[in-house]
């Protein structure tokens, strides 16, 4: 039977850890975007975004940080937009996840994924884009929607729009193509690798760590070997440690 999952606003308990990061993501956008326009520089986003500059200055907080922060100038309606549609889906499917895994789970995920993208995201100012700040709330959603997706059951069916029923997947898809189209079309390269290097990550996290198969039938035979591959892996460190 079909598992359909939208007929509730929200997640009936939100674990701490959920709670935590969407404080952060709440805080520090708000505050970044209220006080910004008081300042001469935009102090904040240097801060807590992400550069070569701040980098070489040992601010290593920035390669979390930047994933808290969604950028803004004021409290325009298209910050609150994207900020509350991006917190809503953090909050419904990092939840799941946790009920799939657990929150330490969750955790280690979420800052594996954030760091590998920060090292993406990092060479890809290198090329030429050395004196931008890149910060988005979008790089925690895409890495949090993915694994969703790879830990929910495959007949998962949510209501769009609560009235037109589709397959989970779809969604999760549609919606990292459009953005990653619209990346490219405006050749925001940094946005368009960050948000490409934190779907792949959460894709191959999901298989190896947490051994699940995707929806896609065509890359079950892939995911069969990565499976297998890396239960061999820990058999062996298993054994060692027994002997």
């Amino acid at each position: 039977m079909p598992h359909y999952k939208s007929y509730r606003i929200g997640p009936s308990k939100t674990p701490i850890i959920v709670k935590l990061l969407l404080i952060l993501i709440l805080s520090i956008s708000l505050f970044t975007a209220i006080v910004t326009p008081f300042l001469k520089a935009n102090y904040l986003q240097y801060i807590f975004g992400i550069s070569l500059d701040g980098i070489k200055n040992v601010f290593l907080w920035q390669f979390i940080t930047y994933s808290f922060l969604q950028p803004g100038y004021g409290l325009d309606i298209s910050l609150i937009v994207v900020l509350l549609f991006n917190l809503y889906l953090i909050w419904m499917s990092s939840t799941s996840i946790i009920e799939k895994t657990s929150q330490i789970h969750y955790l280690i995920f979420y800052l594996l994924s954030t760091i590998f993208t920060a090292f993406v995201i990092l060479l890809t100012m290198l090329i030429g884009y050395k004196n931008v700040i890149f910060s988005s709330s979008t790089v925690a959603l895409y890495s949090t929607l993915v694994a969703w997706m790879m830990l929910m059951p495959k007949d998962t069916k949510i209501f769009l729009f609560f009235a037109i029923a589709m397959r989970h997947y779809y969604l999760v898809l549609g919606l990292i193509c459009i953005n990653l189209l619209s990346n490219l079309s405006n050749m925001d390269l940094i946005s368009f690798f960050a948000y490409l290097s934190v779907t792949i990550f959460a894709y191959f996290y999901s298989v190896i760590v947490w051994q699940r198969h995707s929806p896609f039938h065509f890359l079950n035979r892939m995911e069969r070997s990565l499976i297998f591959i890396s239960r061999t892996i820990i058999d062996k460190f298993s054994k060692k440690d027994k002997d």
